[in-house]
């Protein structure tokens, strides 16, 4: 596997381009008047020979349509939609998927270790139904050893152009959306990365498009590292993702794309020792009625995702299928789905839904009724209403009704529970200040088990009816200053890993807006934060069912980025004040841990 991905890694690095994060959506340029090229080519400008043989090479760069992103179709009400664009998976402190949705305010995040253990989100009190995550607009279950509980940490960013999360009172939404290459220039990027412990990372993208329709991206990644220790043992991992696409105009196109993802985590005294090679094929086609992203539209995805390599558990196919009809118009959209998962979960529909019926006035809903094996169900249903009031000041509701088993890949689970959410939030943004503050009430629920990823942990306990308080506020008092927090607390009640007094906070500074440089030529950026906690007594149940404290603890980070051009170096320190506690009872963190690295994005 090694050689394989330096093989692909010396073809990255054989062809340049431009930088593959900023992907223009624009439509194609207007047709060619009379004499010119055909549809897709440029207007014949160059000087023919005596022979009629044009001997100039046509280098003209065009931008030409994409699939339709899969991400969630607005208006929504201000405050619930958090867009994570390709610099801030570079220029920030996000190095897996669960570092970025640590950002999202009352996310704890129950880590293992330091890189290449498990990174477990905790939101909510949903258990695994806290997390919903969609890649390209499919369902990404849970496969393997862990058939439940999603390791984040363990999901590929590489081939990303850009992450949203939509939040709900005990829901994350998270939807990432790959590659999509609009250009005719050819782009690549290379990025290096090491550090404590001998980490490693190897990452290179290439991404191109022609005339006809036709594309093709590459990405591939490796990551490795030889820590020894209780819980931070050695690990290596290798994406490979590839993508054909054929989009000749706005109003139709395909792609398949394959992503493979392959890691072994050796065994230590709170390590298990797992291995698996994971793989996901999708097709996607659409059709639209419009080019300029409104109107009618249909969308096909088929999706065949399998686990084998482990020894522990057999090899797991499933293949699911979802198509999607939708209209989208000025200021509102509607769309309906029908998803097939597996044998275990035979159907899902889904309608979702969202109107601005005027300036001031934003309303969202989606409603989901799923049937499973066993004459199981689950019916989930969502709602949030807007309203944007004078000076900056602006208010929403939401609620989160779910009724049905919570895992239906359990033969066992049978048992029917019912929990209704809600959040009230009131938010003001006015420059340079955006300030919230809501509250959260949650319903009793039991979550099933935890991840196999944490030893420690067997299971969580029940969750009372709980209210959460719930902030965040952001300062700029200067254009290259900007100070940021969140803040939640369980004033009622509360469960396993939502510690009292949790909150980040971080100060950036960013000297991209000083005029004194070229725009674009220096980028600088040097952020520290800080996240912490009060004790507390529930930090999950080991196997015996006794129940693990969560002591109180802070962690501090450091993140230095430079980008000169095309190149960013960067050096991100982590627990650099020497925090003795980890974020799991029974699993230490490394102290000082650093790694540092350069990315390069290619110019033809």
């Amino acid at each position: 596997m090694r050689r394989s991905l330096l093989c692909v890694g010396a073809l990255l690095l054989a062809v340049a381009g431009t930088a593959v994060a900023q992907v223009d959506t624009t439509r194609r340029q207007p047709p060619p008047t009379a004499g010119a090229a055909p549809a897709g080519g440029p207007a014949d400008t160059t000087h023919h020979d005596t022979t009629g043989r044009d001997t100039t090479k046509d280098t003209t760069e065009y931008r030409l349509p994409v699939l339709p992103g899969t991400l969630p179709a607005g208006p929504l009400p201000l405050g619930m939609r958090y867009v994570f664009p390709p610099d801030s998976l570079v220029l920030s402190n996000i190095y897996t998927l669960s570092d970025l949705l640590n950002h999202i305010p009352g996310v704890y995040v129950a880590r293992g270790g330091w890189y290449g253990q498990a990174e477990i989100p905790i939101y909510g009190s949903h258990g695994p139904l806290e997390l919903e995550l969609y890649l390209d607009g499919a369902p990404y279950v849970p496969l393997g050893r862990d058939s439940l509980w999603l390791d984040p940490a363990r999901i590929p960013l590489g081939h990303l152009e850009r992450i949203e999360v939509v939040v709900w009172p005990s829901t994350l939404q998270v939807y990432l959306q790959s590659l999509r290459q609009s250009s005719t220039k050819s782009s690549s990027m290379v990025q290096i990365t090491t550090g404590y412990a001998s980490i490693a990372q190897y990452h290179g993208v290439f991404a191109t498009r022609w005339p006809s329709g036709i594309g093709l991206s590459l990405s591939a990644d490796y990551h490795a590292i030889n820590a020894t220790g209780d819980n931070t043992t050695a690990f290596n991992q290798a994406d490979i993702w590839a993508k054909f696409e054929y989009v000749p105009s706005a109003h139709g196109g395909f792609a398949y794309q394959i992503l493979t993802s392959s890691w072994t985590r050796d065994s230590a005294a709170a390590v298990s020792y797992w291995k698996q090679t994971r793989q996901d094929r999708m097709f996607r086609a659409f059709v639209a009625g419009r080019e300029d992203g409104l109107g009618p539209r249909a969308d096909l995805t088929i999706l065949t995702s399998e686990v084998n390599g482990d020894p522990l558990v057999p090899s797991r196919s499933v293949t699911q299928l979802g198509f999607t009809v939708s209209e989208t118009w000025s200021r509102a959209s509607l769309g309906v789905t029908y998803r097939h998962l597996d044998t275990a979960r035979p159907s899902w529909y889904e309608v979702r839904g969202a109107w601005m019926p005027l300036r001031f006035l934003s309303m969202t809903a989606d409603a989901r009724h799923q049937t499973f094996s066993g004459d199981r169900k689950a019916d989930v249903a969502h709602a949030a209403v807007g309203l944007r009031l004078p000076f900056g000041f602006s208010a929403r509701a939401e609620a989160a009704v779910f009724k049905g088993i919570e895992a239906p890949v359990v033969a066992t689970d049978t048992v029917t529970q019912d929990a209704a959410d809600f959040r009230v939030a009131a938010r003001w943004d006015v420059q340079p200040l955006s300030l919230e503050v809501a509250r959260v009430r949650l319903d009793p629920f039991q979550p099933v088990g935890f991840s196999a990823g944490i030893k420690p942990v067997a299971a969580l306990g029940h969750y009372p009816k709980s209210d959460y308080l719930e902030g965040s506020i952001s300062l700029r008092p200067f254009k290259s200053l900007a100070l940021s927090a969140w803040y939640f607390d369980p004033v009622i009640g509360g469960g396993d890993f939502q510690p009292p007094y949790h909150a980040r906070l971080s100060a950036a500074f960013h000297s991209k807006f000083w005029r004194v440089y070229k725009s674009g030529a220096l980028d600088l950026r040097i952020e520290t934060a800080m996240e912490s906690w009060s004790s507390w007594n529930l930090g999950g149940r080991d196997s015996n069912g006794v129940t693990l404290p969560l002591l109180g603890e802070s962690f501090t980070e450091l993140n230095v980025q430079l980008r000169i051009l095309g190149v960013t170096a960067y050096w991100i320190t982590r627990n650099y004040n020497l925090a003795h506690q980890g974020y799991v009872a029974g699993l230490d963190y490394p102290r000082q841990a650093q790694l540092y690295g350069i990315q390069w994005i290619f110019q033809n």
